[in-house]
């Protein structure tokens, strides 16, 4: 995987925290990480389908380019919120 690939994936981020954002009205707040996640595994793997550069990297790159646009941490807060409902 070259850096043009991983500068592109990772400048996903701040895009990817936007559709989520203009989603945020129909979207419930428990699923946004999950929708974050979804996007940026998406977003890579489109980028390099038919590539030589697609493979694990490339949907671990799109794992990591979703939490950080979702927020580790307010991921994390959400699934800890359903948690103690479901309890």
């Amino acid at each position: 995987m070259d850096d043009s690939t991983i500068l592109l994936g990772v400048a996903a981020a701040p895009v990817i925290t936007a559709i989520v954002q203009v989603l945020k009205p129909v979207l419930p707040t428990r699923f946004e990480p999950l929708v974050s996640l979804l996007f940026g595994v998406i977003w890579n793997v489109g980028f390099t389908v038919g590539t030589d550069e697609f493979g694990r990297a490339t949907v671990f790159l799109g794992i990591v380019t979703g939490l950080a646009a979702s927020g580790l941490y307010s991921g994390i807060q959400s699934v800890r919120t359903i948690a103690t409902r479901t309890e």
